[in-house]
């Protein structure tokens, strides 16, 4: 008598574990192998072993909103741009003192 085609079969069960096995082995090699979280997240969605309850376009939504927050320039203040005129224009004022003492005392000399 032949043998029976359900003989030969693995249980539903022993399928499922086998496939969560794979499933955590590919991901455990993903995460060695990748740079940044973004980069392994993206890897294992690609092969569809991404962690269960993990929507990637969720995330890559949020991470998007959140480099754009980052890219905008921030205001300077006035008070800086103040502090840096008036520096620029003592140092003119000094350099200009400065040059008119020592023509002053060349003209002394020389009287």
């Amino acid at each position: 008598m032949p043998p029976k085609i359900t003989d030969s079969r693995p249980a539903a069960d022993a399928v499922v574990e086998m496939e969560e096995q794979t499933a955590a082995g590919a991901r455990r090699i993903v995460a060695t192998y990748a740079e940044d979280f973004h980069d392994g997240v993206t890897l294992m969605s690609m092969l569809g072993v991404e962690p269960k309850g993990f929507v990637y376009k969720r995330y890559d939504e949020q991470r998007q909103a959140e480099e754009a927050a980052a890219a905008e320039p921030k205001k300077a203040t006035k008070k800086a741009t103040k502090k840096k005129a008036t520096k620029k224009a003592a140092k003119k004022t000094t350099a200009k003192k400065t040059s008119k003492k020592a023509t002053k005392k060349k003209a002394a000399k020389k009287s």
